[in-house]
């Protein structure tokens, strides 16, 4: 089977210091995979480039079987298939409705369509109660939802988690979890989950990668990760040694 990711030699700097640093990074479909490492290590930067949402200045891309050349209509096919929730979701001006339909519109879907997608999405997150609340009034939970909920209903290949649960109430958080794992296991969805939450990672992953100053210094199954890690600086981290 095809990688979904395959990154090899990746190199990102800003200016002239290197915050990135990847020798290969090879993703199948249908996983969740969990990226762990301290502040700073260079997670929402591989992200970002597995989103084509940032370039890297060295090294090959290839996502979906697709080498990058980053030409302008390549992107937005690309992008389209991939959608990202960041910890703190932003909310458009109206009600959910119109928030979980911004996507579908943007691609031109018919309006019968639109509506099915959003009910099914707004279903799938438990807020079909919500669909004509004003969206910037929910509660902080509430908002991760509808952003969840906003993402699925493009139908994404490719999910990328950045921080879901940092700011919502724990029974959200649980909730959310549990949204995650449905979308994942029935829905075929392949999920890239950055998260400070080690309980979260261990709870939800199937891989995990460990990065440490821009490269990444281990990689395996959640239970050999935590249970059974080889780098020094991996098991400082999952002790609590290093601050993060």
């Amino acid at each position: 089977m095809t990688p979904v990711f395959k990154l090899h030699k990746i190199i990102k700097r800003y200016g002239q210091r290197e915050v990135l640093h990847i020798e290969e990074i090879n993703i199948h479909g249908q996983k969740i995979c969990a990226i762990l490492g301290p502040n700073g290590s260079g997670k929402t930067t591989l992200m970002r480039i597995m989103g084509l949402l940032t370039r890297n200045d060295t090294g090959t891309v290839n996502i979906l079987g697709e080498d990058i050349h980053w030409g302008k209509e390549q992107l937005l096919k690309l992008r389209r298939q991939m959608t990202m929730v960041t910890q703190t979701s932003f909310m458009f001006e109206g009600n959910v409705y119109d928030n979980v339909a911004y996507g579908l519109k943007i691609r031109r879907m018919p309006e019968r369509g639109i509506r099915a997608a959003v009910e099914k999405s707004l279903e799938l997150l438990g807020m079909s109660a919500f669909i004509a609340a004003d969206a910037r009034n929910l509660s902080g939970g509430e908002r991760q939802k509808v952003a969840i909920a906003r993402a699925l209903a493009v139908e994404p290949r490719v999910l990328f988690l950045d921080e879901p649960t940092a700011n919502i109430d724990p029974q959200s958080a649980v909730e959310i979890e549990r949204h995650v794992r449905f979308i994942n296991r029935e829905l075929g969805t392949t999920i890239i989950l950055v998260t400070h939450n080690l309980f979260q990672a261990r709870r939800l992953a199937d891989e995990v990668f460990f990065m440490w100053d821009g490269k990444m210094v281990e990689r395996g199954s959640a239970k050999d990760i935590f249970e059974q890690p080889q780098d020094e600086r991996t098991r400082s981290f999952l002790s609590g040694e290093t601050v993060f």
